[in-house]
């Protein structure tokens, strides 16, 4: 009797469980973090509802863990229990949609397999994502038509949350989760925080801007409440009619058979005029539509703020940005987006139909904002296990070569390269000297379209080109210039003579 093969069918088993095991629906596809974990991350998540959460939980365990940590801190310093607060949303308030419950239990089990320790359960992944149906004083604006008509966009919005501090250092990690469900609902992103999974500011494969105001309300929560940031993830995800002209009425038809949980405005910018501001109250529930108004810029523009307004204007900080520009159809993206200004977090999307959308990003840390992140997104969406965020070819050229006094150093690259360079000099024996750039961001570079996905987008509003005086105590000679983005490199050599 062999008693071998037993062993092996075991050994066999318990490597392909492992292998499973270690397999997540999920990628990091680029992440700028420091020793604090302040920063941003773009990530992406596919499959089955819960795959995509336990992805999420698996590749963000710690920070999950930790936002849930905080969370009950803050809780606790409202004056109330984070079990009374679970409570109070299980009694209270309806989960839509219906999958989302899948994606919080996802979200909790990935934790914790990941830090087993943790024992959190979905219901503590629910309160994070609802404790914070709080405060949302901001910004939104969207334009189409003829106000567009000399960019290469049918459709320019821009979302400017304008969220106080909570305290909660995990909100300073700012996360741009892309989700691929493998049901027949719409692909959508969400730009938050560690386990948000809810909708503050989220964006959909159609160009639909979701994003949520506030606005004043009394009253006691009725029971069955649907938080609007519940809400607004289910009107985003609701609908996949190619026709985006019936996305509101039908969103409105079924938002208008709930009650609400906390007062104020849910902007549902479709594109092209299609969309609205749907708005709602503890009386009322999900009440009232705001259409876009025919006096503002001839029914092609739309606007929000914290303010029952009638829309027949564009409101601050953009009023005199739209009274310049709007009537010659010059609205860009990095009109909106300049005029915005930073906030908590700043979101414009440019779109040019569905899937075919270019994405800005850019938010808070204690100490400024993050860089401007892009994202086009057929280059992201839809494409597994990404190499292109690393450019095939980086350039770097120097001039004067050799030089006396100073060198220009200029860098570039082929191939999408949302990732930074640093420009560092050595001399010959490889001893670092200097330090002429970190996080330097590269040129504009031609790139071939990928089926219906344009071509690259520059990253910069300029030209990188970076001046490098030695130190007068550096002697003359041979050093290198090396230019790295990500794991891809260049060395120039340049010679200075004194």
């Amino acid at each position: 009797m062999d008693t071998h093969k037993p062993i092996i069918s075991i050994l066999i088993l318990f490597l392909l469980a492992s292998f499973c095991y270690a397999q997540v629906n999920g990628e990091i596809l680029e992440q700028d973090l420091d020793i604090d974990r302040y920063g941003y991350s773009v990530a992406r998540f596919w499959g089955s509802h819960y795959e995509m959460g336990y992805a999420y939980g698996s590749l963000f365990a710690d920070d999950i863990y930790a936002a849930v940590l905080e969370g009950r801190e803050a809780v606790e310093s409202w004056g109330y229990s984070w079990s009374t607060m679970l409570l109070f949303i299980d009694m209270t308030y309806t989960i839509k949609p219906d999958c989302i419950e899948d994606e919080f239990l996802g979200i909790a089990d990935g934790v914790n397999d990941s830090i087993p320790s943790a024992g959190l359960t979905s219901a503590d992944i629910r309160g994070i994502n609802l404790y914070g149906d709080l405060a949302y004083l901001c910004r939104a604006v969207s334009s189409w038509g003829s106000t567009v008509a000399h960019s290469e966009f049918s459709t320019i919005s821009t979302r400017r949350l304008d969220y106080y501090d909570t305290g909660i250092e995990s909100q300073r990690h700012h996360i741009i989760a892309i989700f691929e469900p493998a049901d027949d609902s719409p692909k959508w992103i969400n730009f938050s925080w560690p386990g948000q999974i809810s909708c503050i500011t989220c964006l959909n494969e159609f160009g639909t801007l979701a994003s949520l105001h506030d606005y004043s309300g009394i009253g006691d929560t009725p029971m069955g409440a649907l938080p609007r940031v519940l809400a607004s993830r289910y009107a985003l995800t609701m609908v996949s009619d190619a026709d985006i002209s019936t996305h509101l009425d039908t969103v409105f038809a079924e938002l208008n058979t709930y009650s609400c949980a906390t007062p104020g405005f849910l902007n549902y910018y479709v594109p092209d005029g299609y969309g609205g501001v749907i708005k709602h109250n503890r009386g009322a529930g999900y009440y009232e539509v705001r259409h876009p108004h025919a006096d503002c810029y001839d029914g092609q523009g739309i606007y929000t703020n914290n303010s029952d307004i009638s829309g027949s204007t564009i409101g601050e900080p953009w009023t005199a940005y739209y009274s310049a520009n709007a009537p010659d159809s010059n609205i860009t993206m990095l009109g909106q987006w300049e005029t915005a200004g930073p906030s908590f977090h700043r979101v414009t999307v440019g779109v040019r139909g569905r899937e075919d959308i270019l994405i800005w990003f850019d938010g808070a840390l204690p100490y400024g904002y993050t860089p401007r992140v892009e994202i086009e997104w057929c280059e992201t969406v839809g494409i597994r296990n990404k190499t292109s965020f690393i450019p095939d070819k980086i350039t770097l050229h120097a001039y004067p070569n050799p030089f006396n006094s100073a060198v220009t150093i200029s860098i570039g690259a082929t191939g999408r390269s949302p990732l930074y360079a640093n420009i560092e000099v050595f001399d010959i024996n490889g001893c670092e000297i200097d330090v002429i750039a970190r996080r330097a961001q590269p040129n504009e570079a031609i790139s071939s379209n990928r089926g219906d996905c344009r071509a690259l987008r520059a990253r910069n509003d300029r030209n990188n080109a970076f001046i490098w005086q030695p130190d007068k105590s550096l002697g003359s000679g041979i050093y290198l210039v090396r230019a790295k983005i990500g794991e891809r490199e260049i060395v120039k050599r340049v010679v200075y003579l004194k």
